[in-house]
């Protein structure tokens, strides 16, 4: 009860600070990719429209949820207070942006022209509440994905409730979707608005091609609107190239040249344990410990890949959480496709399980569980590279983190 009434509460406050000052709303959701597309997005504009003294904000790190977004409208400097290493909302926090609130109503304050806001949608009716207060003038899919069905009945109701942000985009804005994503393309016909494609396919109004990975990171050419420019970005996932795309088509929307977009996404940076390529002395870490569903886990694992450089390929992959009726099938699909991208497969939890009897099923000779984080000491060799990944309730941070410690970084480099 207490909940959802600071929950109304700030919303409340916020509906009033959007009614006064009136910005233009980025709305950003999916099942992945969508904080590295908000990063993006934000990058972009503000590297470009500060010169136009446009100011952009943005929502910081996970602060995505009803409560987070709600604060980000109050303060756009918001960012929340950490307890036990995540980024809660605190009474004192809700009295502090209260009496924020009341000031920028009283008074006429600095406020951002432009906001690109990250909406989670973990459980039926978390986009539909955002609804309610939020009129965007662009509105982001970046796909859906096996996530979170713990909570939906099917996937296509996961569709439907991710959909109900493209369907209340204003009439008069741009609906931004992914072109590989059978169901986005469903989703499109909710809007009246303007569409833009991105993705892969040629069909695409806006598709990358020659997409390859180097040292010093990943490399595409984007091509829209009859233009084609390389980019350039210091990451190593290609999942990232659905995030340039998307803030090239943002951009161009605010009047930024494609062009321009292309050199600011070269300082772009992902956030924390986002596949994070860190170089130690005699081995690579990626640390994509933050989440995982199958669509981020099949990314990763083709990223790592394409990266290995003839070095020995090592997966330490756990559970993936809220897949519900997806997953058994979610857990073998990336166990099946480890098979074919990595020489040794250590897995944690339940949902390793699966994924290791799938990819020994498939070929994988080397698979080992690992029940405590430091046995994975025994199996690590020099000039390994290592990727670690699963949901956040498994914890694979600890083993992450337990491998920094122990070998010495050469090399700090953050896709």
């Amino acid at each position: 009860m207490l909940k959802r009434f600071l929950k109304t509460w700030l919303w409340w406050w916020a509906a009033r600070i959007l009614n006064k000052y009136n910005p233009r709303i980025v709305a950003i959701t999916g099942s992945t990719g969508k904080t590295s597309a908000k990063d993006a997005v934000a990058l972009v504009l503000n590297s470009n429209l500060k010169e136009r003294n446009v100011v952009v904000a943005y929502t910081s790190g996970n602060l995505n949820t009803e409560f987070g977004v709600a604060a980000t409208i109050i303060d756009p400097a918001f960012v929340g207070t950490v307890v036990d290493d995540k980024t809660k909302l605190t009474i004192r926090d809700v009295g502090r942006l209260t009496g924020v609130a009341l000031g920028k109503l009283i008074k006429r304050a600095d406020y951002p022209q432009i906001l690109v806001l990250e909406l989670a949608a973990d459980r039926p009716g978390d986009i539909a509440y955002f609804m309610q207060w939020l009129y965007p003038e662009i509105g982001v899919l970046t796909n859906i994905g096996d996530v979170h069905l713990e909570f939906f009945g099917s996937k296509s109701e996961l569709a439907d409730e991710k959909g109900k942000l493209i369907a209340g985009v204003r009439s008069n804005g741009l609906a931004i979707l992914n072109r590989d994503d059978e169901l986005t393309n469903l989703i499109a016909k909710k809007t009246a608005a303007k569409k833009v494609l991105v993705g892969l396919n040629g069909d695409a109004d806006a598709t990358a091609s020659n997409i390859a990975l180097s040292s010093s990171g990943l490399h595409f050419d984007i091509n829209y609107r009859g233009k084609t420019i390389q980019v350039n970005m210091p990451v190593y996932g290609e999942q990232f190239v659905y995030s340039a795309l998307v803030a090239v088509v943002v951009a161009d929307y605010f009047g930024v040249d494609i062009n321009d977009s292309a050199k600011s996404l070269a300082s772009y940076r992902s956030a924390t344990g986002r596949f994070e390529r860190i170089e130690l002395s005699g081995l690579t870490l990626i640390d994509d410990t933050y989440n995982a569903n199958p669509t981020s886990m099949l990314a990763a694992l083709r990223s790592l890949s394409r990266l290995s450089g003839g070095r020995r390929r090592v997966a330490i992959l756990g559970d993936m959480r809220e897949l519900g009726t997806a997953c058994e099938k979610g857990h073998r699909e990336v166990g099946a496709t480890a098979a074919k991208t990595v020489d040794l497969l250590m897995v944690v939890g339940e949902g390793g399980q699966l994924i290791g009897a799938a990819a020994s099923s498939s070929g994988l000779n080397q698979v080992i569980t690992i029940t405590e984080p430091d046995a994975v000491f025994a199996y690590l060799q020099d000039n390994d590279i290592i990727l670690v990944k699963g949901s956040r309730a498994v914890h694979l941070d600890k083993i992450a983190n337990l491998i920094k410690e122990k070998y010495t970084p050469a090399e700090l480099a953050r896709e």
